[in-house]
Parts: structure tokens; sequence; C-alpha cells
């Protein structure tokens, strides 16, 4: 998580721009980013996407998958029940097996497919990791 906050302090610094300037342009609440600088939460999916859009930066930068950030075109995030059923069947993995590797709940794959609800930040590296794919990838900025 420590790597996240120093990329995130570090483009607030480049933008030169405080706290309540954050909040403000991202509507991102007061409480989550005192959380995300103090380095006791990590963004929702919404908020990380908000930064992202923001930052017009990667995620897997921003949240320290990467060493450096990339030059490549990102592209709007797609709807994340899109994109994960897109890659639960890119990669042959059934729900089933998914839970069953990950210890997830069946309600909660249940949640991102149909939408009513995406994964915190921490969970995307964790799929991400599992799928071998980059975060950028897992909510639809690399295609």
């Amino acid at each position: 998580m420590s790597n996240f906050v120093e990329r995130l302090k570090e483009y607030m610094e480049d933008r030169q721009i405080g706290q309540m300037e954050l909040q403000n342009k991202c509507g991102v609440s007061h409480a989550s980013t005192s959380l995300f600088l103090l380095g006791k939460a990590m963004p929702t999916y919404t908020s990380l996407v908000k930064l992202l859009t923001f930052f017009d930066c990667s995620a897997d930068y921003l949240l320290g998958l990467d060493e450096f950030p990339t030059e490549e075109k990102l592209y709007t995030p797609l709807p994340f029940k899109d994109q994960f059923k897109k890659i639960l069947k890119e990669k042959k993995v059934s729900q089933y097996k998914l839970q069953n590797d990950l210890k997830i709940s069946r309600s909660v794959t249940y949640k991102w497919i149909s939408g009513k609800a995406e994964p915190i930040a921490h969970t995307l590296i964790t799929l991400a990791k599992y799928f071998d794919c980059s975060v950028d990838y897992l909510i639809g900025r690399r295609r």
C-alpha cells in the first residue's frame, strides 16, 4: 500500500494540489482521501477510476505494480461486469474455480457479474495476478 501512497502524493505534488483540491476535482470524499494519504485504505473501484481519470495515469503505476508510468494509450474503463465476464471467458476460468482458488464467496462474484458491486483496489490487484494481466487490462483501460 505504501507504493500507492507514494505515487498518489507524487501526482498531487506534480499537479501542485492539496488534499482539498484533490477531493473537489475527483469527487472523492474527505474521509477517503485522508485514509488513502495515511496509507490506511485502498480506493474503491469508483474512487480508483476517478483518480486514474484525473491524473491520466496507469492503474498499475498508481497502485505500485509498475516501476515506471506507461506511455501507452489508456482507454476509459469499461463497466467492470463486462470486462470481468470477458476475462473469465478468455482465461477459461469458471466462477466456481475462481471462488475456490481465491476464497471468494459466490455472492461477491455474483455482484461483480451483475454489476451490483465492483472490487476494491486490493482485490483488483489479486485478480490481475490471478489472471496474469494488468489491472489496467482488468478494468478495460488496455484493450
